[in-house]
């Protein structure tokens, strides 16, 4: 029942990430109600009052529609924030693939395991499939913390963007802590 649970838990994980990949090339994280949209040519950063910040592949970044003059070191790190964002689009496009194949390797043990009247086959199968769920949730979790990282040193060199930090400590932490309560 134990591993059930589990089992359940990162598969619906893993579909619903895979259903945001599969709705086209762009994905979004909701946070607090703020929303970061990840696109292939630019990231949309919408505030809580509504206003959104965009940061081309470039690093050319529009606030409320407006160009935002940038210093180079500035651009670095909008350039960098725009890579990073690519980085978690497609590792939430793995981790959804993943998570689609653990359901496919799963249905087929509970088969095999139905014909062979020997469920240990579904228990080894769901243990297998999560180890590599796991990583690729971590490197996803992984990927949002490197967001936060380079966002807050965006807002210490351009408080302008600090409305658009829609990323947090706690928000990291719970990727990683929700992550692993369904190992639990």
């Amino acid at each position: 029942m134990h591993v059930q649970r589990r089992v359940a838990r990162i598969v619906l994980i893993g579909l619903l990430t895979l259903g945001l990949s599969a709705c086209g090339g762009d994905a979004s994280i909701n946070m607090d109600g703020q929303t970061i949209r990840m696109h292939a040519d630019r990231v949309s950063i919408r505030d809580r009052g509504g206003d959104t910040a965009e940061i081309e592949a470039n690093g050319a970044l529009r606030i409320a529609g407006k160009p935002v003059p940038l210093t180079p070191a500035q651009r670095v790190l909008t350039t960098r924030y725009f890579a990073q964002s690519q980085v978690a689009l497609f590792d939430g496009k793995q981790t959804g693939w993943a998570g689609a194949h653990m359901a496919g390797s799963i249905v087929g043990s509970l088969f095999s395991a139905l014909f062979h009247d020997d469920s240990r086959i579904i228990n080894h199968t769901a243990h297998a499939q999560t180890a590599n769920l796991d990583r690729h949730v971590d490197r996803l979790c992984s990927a949002i913390g490197a967001i936060r990282a380079t966002q807050d040193q965006l807002v210490a060199r351009l408080p302008a963007f600090a409305p658009y930090a829609a990323i947090d400590q706690r928000s990291v932490k719970s990727c990683f802590v929700n992550a692993h309560a369904s190992n639990s």
